[in-house]
C-alpha cells in the first residue's frame, strides 16, 4: 500500500510537472515575444538618447564624436530614419558625399515620404553638380513639407541655377501668399529679377525684404546695387547712410565706389572728391581704383587730381587707354602740347576710330593753331562718336571738348 501510495504521488507530481512544462512553454512563446517588444522599446529609446547626443556633437563642430556616436544609433535601431539622416548629414560634413547619400537613400527606402531626407540627398546631388537630380529632389522634399520655407527654397533655387527662370518665378509666385512676411523669399524673388533684368522689379522686392529684415545687412547691400543700376542716385545714398549711421558699418570698396558715382552724379562733387581720396588712401593697390578716380577728376576738372592718378597709373606700369588718355590730357593741361599729341597719336594707332581720342587730339591741333588737322580730328570724333552725340557731347563723361 505504501508503494502503490508513492507510486499515486509520483504520478501526481509528474502530472503536476507536465501541467508546469506545458504551460511554461505557453509563456515562454508570449514573453519571447514580449521581450522583443520591450527590448525593441529599449533599442530605440536607446538609439534616440544617441541620436541626441550626436546631435549636439555635431552642432558644436565634433564631427568624429557625433559620427561615432550617429553609428551607434543606427546600429541600435537600424528602423530610425532620422538617425541614418543624422548620420548622412556628418558624412556630408566630412565630404564623404557618396556614404552620406547611401545614409540618406537607406532613409528613403525605410521611408520614402521622409522629406528631411530627399531634401538633404538634394544637396549631396547639388554639390556634385547633378542638377537635375538635386531639382527633382527638392521638389520632393518640399511636395513632402510644404510648410518648411527651406525646401521650398531650394527648389526654387535649384531651378534658377538651371536657368529655368519662368518656371522658378511661377513657383515662387505661387507660394507667396503662403509666405508673405518671410524676407527670404521676397530677397529670392528680387535676386531673380536681377538675373533678369527687371530692376525695377526687383527694387521692389528688395525693398520689401529689407523691410522684413531691417537687420541684415547683406540684403541691403544687395538693395544699394540693384538702386545703383536703375541710376537711383538718392536711394543709393540713403542705403549707404543706413549702413554707416544706423549699423555703423564699415563700407567696403564697392559700396564707396557707389557712394562716390552716386555723390558726383547729384553735384556733390566736394563729397565725392573726398570719397574717392579715401578710396585711393584705402586701396591703393588697386588701379581700377586709381582709373576711376581719375575719370571723376576728368569730368570734374581737377587736373590736379587727374596727375595723381595719372602718376599712380604709370608708376604701376599701367598702359591701357584710360592711362594714355588721362597722360594726354595732364600733357595737354600742362601746356605740353607736344607730349599731348605724341601720346594721342601712338593711342589712335591702336584706335583709330576712337571718339574721346580724336576729340582730344583735335583740342590739341587748336590750342597749335593747327587748324586744318584739328578738324580732321573733330570730324572723326563726330562720326565715331555714340549715335544721337553732337560735337558737345562726343567726349561723354569723360571729355572736357576742345
Amino acid at each position: 500500500m505504501k508503494g502503490l501510495k508513492m507510486s499515486k504521488a509520483a504520478v501526481v507530481v509528474l502530472a503536476s510537472l507536465s501541467m508546469v512544462l506545458v504551460s511554461g512553454c505557453g509563456v515562454s512563446k508570449r514573453g519571447k515575444e514580449m521581450r522583443t517588444q520591450a527590448y525593441s522599446r529599449m533599442d530605440e529609446v536607446n538609439a534616440g538618447m544617441l541620436h541626441e547626443q550626436a546631435t549636439t556633437a555635431f552642432e558644436t563642430g565634433q564631427l568624429d564624436k557625433a559620427m561615432n556616436l550617429a553609428d551607434q544609433a543606427v546600429v541600435r535601431y537600424p528602423k530610425g530614419t532620422d538617425h541614418h539622416v543624422l548620420r548622412g548629414r556628418v558624412l556630408m560634413e566630412l565630404d564623404r558625399l557618396a556614404e552620406a547619400n547611401r545614409s540618406f537613400q537607406k532613409a528613403i527606402d525605410i521611408d520614402e515620404e521622409h522629406a528631411d531626407a530627399h531634401y538633404f540627398s538634394g544637396i549631396v546631388y547639388e554639390r556634385l553638380s547633378r542638377d537635375e537630380l538635386a531639382s527633382d529632389l527638392f521638389h520632393k522634399s518640399s511636395q513632402l513639407d510644404p510648410d518648411k520655407l527651406q525646401f521650398l527654397m531650394a527648389s526654387i533655387e535649384s531651378l534658377i541655377a538651371q536657368g529655368q527662370f519662368d518656371e522658378a518665378e511661377k513657383k515662387l509666385i505661387e507660394r507667396f501668399d503662403d509666405f508673405e512676411h518671410n524676407a527670404s523669399l521676397h530677397h529670392l524673388h528680387g535676386q531673380l529679377m536681377v538675373m533678369q533684368g527687371r530692376h525695377d522689379e526687383a527694387s521692389h522686392s528688395y525693398e520689401m525684404a529689407s523691410l522684413l529684415a531691417p537687420n541684415d545687412l547683406h540684403l541691403l547691400e544687395e538693395w544699394v546695387r540693384v538702386r545703383h543700376r536703375l541710376d537711383d542716385h538718392a536711394g543709393s545714398l540713403a542705403g549707404i547712410q543706413e549702413l554707416q549711421t544706423l549699423h555703423e558699418q564699415t563700407l567696403g570698396k564697392d559700396m564707396l565706389l557707389i557712394k562716390g558715382r552716386a555723390l558726383s552724379a547729384t553735384g556733390r562733387d566736394h563729397d565725392a572728391r573726398s570719397t574717392y581720396q579715401d578710396i585711393a588712401l584705402d586701396h591703393g593697390d588697386d588701379m581700377g581704383v586709381w582709373e576711376e578716380f581719375g575719370l571723376f577728376a576728368w569730368e570734374l576738372g581737377d587736373w590736379r587730381s587727374l596727375e595723381r592718378c595719372t602718376n599712380r597709373l604709370n608708376a604701376a606700369g599701367v598702359d591701357n587707354l584710360n592711362a594714355r588718355l588721362f597722360t594726354a590730357v595732364c600733357a595737354r593741361e600742362s601746356g605740353d602740347l607736344q607730349k599731348a599729341a605724341k601720346v594721342l597719336s601712338r593711342t589712335l594707332e591702336a584706335h583709330p576710330d576712337h571718339p574721346i581720342a580724336n576729340a582730344l587730339l583735335a583740342s590739341v591741333h587748336m590750342r597749335r593753331g593747327e587748324n586744318e588737322e584739328a578738324e580732321k580730328a573733330w570730324k572723326v570724333a563726330v562720326k565715331s562718336a555714340p549715335k544721337g552725340s553732337d560735337g558737345v557731347q562726343v567726349t561723354g563723361v569723360l571729355g572736357n571738348g576742345p
